[in-house]
This record gives C-alpha cells, sequence and structure tokens, in this order.
C-alpha cells in the first residue's frame, strides 16, 4: 500500500479515538447500557421486533397486515416510547449523529480544498 492512503488511515484511526473521547460517543455508549440494563425496556424491544417479522412476513407474502397485529405494534411502540431510557438513547443517538454529521461536512470541505488545490502532493 502506498504512503498516502497509509497516512489516509493512520489520520481516520487518529479520528475514531478522537471521537471515542467525545461526550456525545459517552453519553451514547452509556444510554446503550443502560437501556441494555432495564429487563422491562429490553422485553418490550424484543417483543416489537417479533411484531416487526410479523409484519414483514405479510408485507413479503403481499398480504394485508391484519388490524390486530397493527393494533397491537402502535400499542407497544408507545410503550416503548414512552420509555425513559429509549428517550434517553434516542437523544443521545440524535447528538452522535450530529457530531458525525459534522465530521462528514468537515471531511468533505476538505476534500472540495484538496481538488481546488494547485499544490500536487506526490503519491
Amino acid at each position: 500500500m502506498d504512503d498516502s492512503r497509509e497516512s489516509i488511515f493512520e489520520k481516520a484511526r487518529d479520528l475514531g479515538r478522537l471521537i471515542s473521547q467525545t461526550p456525545e460517543f459517552a453519553y451514547l455508549k452509556s444510554a446503550n447500557r443502560e437501556l441494555a440494563d432495564d429487563r422491562e425496556a429490553t422485553e418490550l424491544l424484543n417483543e416489537l421486533r417479533t411484531l416487526q417479522e410479523k409484519v414483514l412476513g405479510h408485507i413479503d407474502k403481499g398480504e394485508d397486515i391484519p388490524d390486530e397485529l397493527r393494533t397491537e405494534m402502535d400499542e407497544l411502540q408507545g410503550k416503548v416510547q414512552g420509555s425513559t431510557r429509549y428517550q434517553m438513547l434516542v437523544s443521545t443517538q440524535t447528538n452522535f449523529e450530529k457530531l458525525m454529521d459534522k465530521v462528514n461536512q468537515e471531511i468533505g470541505q476538505g476534500i472540495k480544498a484538496g481538488e481546488e488545490s494547485r499544490i500536487i502532493i506526490p503519491s
């Protein structure tokens, strides 16, 4: 592998290490752990996944989703979304995604600046 690519990968690893040290990452990791430790919320999520699989089964077969299944899913989604730990996870995921969006914007700006640069970097 040439030196320029290895340099890119090294900087990517450095960026990953820096991201892992941000408050957004720490909060996300903590919220995931707290939700995983919440037995009731975990059971609700597992039930929701099971219902989602049933819905997908009907869709795959080209069938209409039974009203009872829709109602059960709606009720279960309401319970899941009412969980404080689930709300915390969604909030921390959103904040982490905002951070990653900003990182991607900055990478894009760096690429644009590199394209516009007249300096030729040997590979």
